[in-house]
């Protein structure tokens, strides 16, 4: 028999998270779970030819500068992860995109949150101003390489960051197939 959910309790609310307690039971255990309740996020590879953009910018869970793909959480009014994913590159980097190509959507950690990421890569990009959000954004700085030389940064431990690293590895798998 799986588990299955019998009810929850709300503990607190954030900004634009949730924290819930939730009861399951599995025939005649029961357990209890800690569950952060996410409205999703949106990543975006811009990348021409073979030179990316990436962001550098302040995460306050890990209190360290990280190099990523522009992302972000999806607003409520966001019905399509690639609305968010062009506001974020217009943001961020300050870029639009003519081409837009789905890459893949991925739970980043599971066993506590429902967190959902769409990972998409942009190109034909055209570079206007950056329109930053919040203070991390206007905190960021934008940073330009080439792609494999991001790949060497997965390696060397310089690019941590997960939606960033699937991307990369993702756009290079489908480079190396055509």
């Amino acid at each position: 028999m799986s588990l299955r959910r019998l009810g929850h309790r709300r503990l607190a609310s954030g900004v634009f998270l949730h924290f819930d307690h939730r009861y399951l039971i599995d025939g005649n255990r029961a357990a209890a779970r800690d569950v952060v309740l996410h409205p999703g996020g949106v990543g975006v590879l811009p990348i021409e030819g073979e030179q990316i953009w990436l962001v550098s910018q302040y995460r306050t869970a890990v209190e360290v500068d990280l190099l990523e793909i522009p992302a972000g959480k999806l607003d409520p009014s966001d019905r399509d992860p690639l609305i968010a994913g062009k506001r974020e590159l217009a943001e961020e980097v300050g870029a639009t995109a003519g081409s837009w190509t789905f890459l893949t959507s991925f739970y980043p950690s599971p066993g506590f949150t429902n967190e959902i990421l769409h990972v998409y890569a942009a190109t034909d990009l055209t570079f206007g101003e950056r329109k930053p959000e919040g203070a991390e954004e206007t905190h960021s700085t934008v940073v330009s390489c080439r792609l494999d030389e991001a790949l060497d940064r997965i390696e060397t431990g310089e690019i941590v960051d997960s939606k960033t690293q699937i991307a990369l590895l993702l756009w290079d798998r489908k480079r190396r197939e055509r």
